[in-house]
């Protein structure tokens, strides 16, 4: 009975809640490539509120394209202004930033667009696989893929990691934000780290949890990896964020935080 009460309040909170938000936006994920770029317009643009030493992060998709299209206003109104100025590199990342940010985008968005989409449907901007940007809609697709190859010194085994998925997120009438990954993958570590999977009495992929053997080698590990969030403002200064993690064995064991 208490279960099922806190699965109808959590329901209620989704459900109810969004409808008296604010523009709700995602994160950009921890360890961004934009992370350092924000700093050090956040050194250049000493009193923007948004962008300094009390900031939370990870810092929201809305949050960084506001400071960079301000950082670029800047540069642009004062252009002798080497407190201002903005060198190739930093025009490029902040270029990348809103391209891959798009939904946040209130200017001009023709330069994201590709000039060959195939089917006018996939890659129709640079940034995205799928993407779909309306009114009271916006979703993006992309696929996961990476695979690194390694060897270890005194190790006769190839160590490497094979990942393959999806990521998607999105806003709702900009009420919910929304963002999700789903990866399948494949890993056999160094020695240490084969080690730690073992070390407890309880085996567990570092930061994973549950898995499988690889083609049954105990050095190998096969496992899946889902992670999301949803996302509102249900008052000016505070956002909500209901996250969670679903690592999958071969079983569909779960494990939630």
């Amino acid at each position: 009975m208490m279960q099922f009460i806190k699965t109808v309040a959590r329901l209620l909170i989704i459900l109810i809640l969004p409808c008296f938000g604010y523009s709700q936006s995602t994160y950009l994920p921890q360890g961004s490539q934009y992370e350092h770029f924000l700093d050090r317009i956040g050194i250049k643009m000493q009193s923007n509120p948004d962008l300094n030493i009390f900031t939370c992060k990870p810092i929201s998709r809305k949050v960084a394209v506001e400071a960079s299209e301000y950082a670029d206003s800047l540069m642009s109104t004062y252009p002798d202004a080497v407190a201002y100025h903005l060198g190739k590199t930093d025009q490029t990342t902040l270029q990348s930033l809103l391209m891959n940010n798009s939904e946040w985008v209130y200017g001009s968005q023709t330069s994201f667009l590709s000039k060959h989409p195939i089917w006018n449907t996939i890659y129709k901007t640079q940034a995205n696989f799928l993407e779909v940007n309306e009114k009271d809609f916006f979703l993006v697709i992309n696929p996961v893929l990476q695979f690194q190859l390694s060897n270890q010194t005194g190790n006769p085994e190839q160590v490497y990691l094979n990942t393959k998925g999806l990521t998607f997120r999105g806003r709702i009438a900009d009420h919910v934000g929304f963002s999700s990954s789903i990866t399948d993958n494949q890993e056999r570590g160094p020695d240490f780290f084969t080690t730690r999977v073992y070390a407890s009495g309880y085996p567990a992929v570092p930061g994973i949890g549950y898995f499988k053997e690889f083609k049954g080698s105990p050095t190998a590990f096969d496992y899946w990896d889902a992670r999301g969030s949803i996302d509102f403002d249900f008052w000016k200064y505070f956002t909500l964020q209901f996250g969670y993690d679903k690592i999958l064995s071969e079983t569909d064991t779960a494990h939630y935080s």
